[in-house]
């Protein structure tokens, strides 16, 4: 027990510590690339740097599974070196008692990646959207599934318009009971439409059975009248593509919410499979760190003094970078519907576990 504290404490150091460090020069990294974005506007320093802050953590979970292997590794060098695995075999501890202790550390390190700090990048990446909308394009546009319908907003030079619907259909280009909220200068709203049907054209929103309130301002202003009319026209910059590439990313969505804004999504009769495909990603997360620790844990298997120390070495890092580029084409696979979410975001875990059984038992001991 004592052995087992003692490498779950160490791994977790070690993690700690390369990630911190991968987390600071992704920093740097997007700080430059948003100084370079920013640099006709004066004065938005400190916001480039709290933007880069904000960003920084969304960017990192990508690496946390390649962060998670060269940590194992680097853990398991380190005691390998100093010959502390040697002095726990011999008093009677065995590889697989070490290589346990590892796993259960990528563990718990997974399961606070995906509940703790998965929710705290989801909200940075929101807040990091708004300020790149405010400082850096002075436009843009935000799609948004909830449980009370479908909210678009496309942002203009005069004002903005919000769109809200009950329906649509997967590709977003056709809405079900949909109101128009136009707003000009100021948020001040200037007009509201309501249609039974609209659907997206070249440039413009062609509505039917429409409801037209004009909102008036002033002392003399009256109560906005209803003006109907079988159908009417609405100019517009989105297209089809913008629209499904704006719709909200998975990684901007906690992952507490996501099974709520899946089943929303799916209501209102959008594909939510790369979603889906997320959240199991998210679920999976703390076995495949642990399959990626039990490949590290290979290192610890031979002496470094070994003549095959070296060519183990490299045995696992090559599978490990491949284990890490599988995950990303398997989510690929299952977002795009060409296999199904789950097995898309299982598949890596599945995979990482077996070849570190199997390069355990081959190096080590059965």
């Amino acid at each position: 027990m004592i052995l087992f504290r003692y490498i779950f404490g160490r791994v977790i150091s070690v993690f700690l510590f390369t990630f911190a460090t991968v987390l600071f020069l992704i920093m740097m990294m997007d700080l430059v690339e948003l100084l370079r974005r920013g640099s006709g506007q004066e004065g938005i320093t400190g916001i480039l740097i709290a933007m880069a802050a904000l960003h920084a953590p969304t960017i990192s979970m990508k690496t946390v599974p390649f962060v998670m292997l060269l940590s194992g590794m680097w853990a398991y060098m380190q005691l390998a070196r100093s010959s502390e695995l040697v002095a726990a075999r011999a008093a009677g501890h065995t590889y697989w008692g070490a290589a346990r202790a590892g796993m259960a550390a990528a563990a718990v390190i997974g399961l606070g990646t995906t509940a703790i700090y998965n929710p705290l990048a989801s909200a940075a990446l929101n807040a990091y959207e708004r300020l790149e909308v405010q400082y850096l394009d002075g436009s843009g546009s935000l799609f948004s599934v909830t449980s009370e319908g479908l909210w678009l907003r496309e942002s203009r030079e005069d004002g903005q318009i919000v769109i809200r619907a009950s329906k649509t259909n997967a590709e977003g280009t056709e809405l079900r009971e949909a109101t128009f909220l136009r707003f000009g200068p100021g948020d001040a709203l200037l007009e509201r439409i309501d249609a039974e049907r609209a659907i997206l054209l070249d440039g413009q929103w062609s509505l039917t059975d429409v409801i037209t309130h004009r909102i008036q301002y002033g002392r003399n202003a009256e109560p906005p009248e209803q003006e109907r009319s079988e159908a009417a026209l609405i100019e517009t910059r989105l297209t089809a593509t913008e629209i499904q590439n704006s719709f909200a990313a998975p990684e901007s969505i906690s992952f507490w919410h996501l099974p709520s804004a899946i089943e929303g999504m799916e209501e209102a009769g959008f594909s939510a499979r790369r979603h889906r495909s997320y959240l199991h990603a998210m679920i999976a997360l703390p076995f495949f760190l642990a399959g990626m620790t039990l490949i590290s844990a290979a290192f610890a298997i031979r002496p470094p003094r070994s003549a095959r120390f070296g060519w183990v070495a490299l045995v696992c890092a090559l599978t490990g970078f491949a284990l890490y580029f599988l995950g990303d084409v398997s989510m690929a696979l299952g977002a795009s519907g060409a296999a199904p979410p789950e097995l898309g975001a299982w598949a890596p875990v599945i995979a990482a576990g077996l070849f570190g059984i199997a390069l355990s038992l081959y190096f080590g001991e059965a």
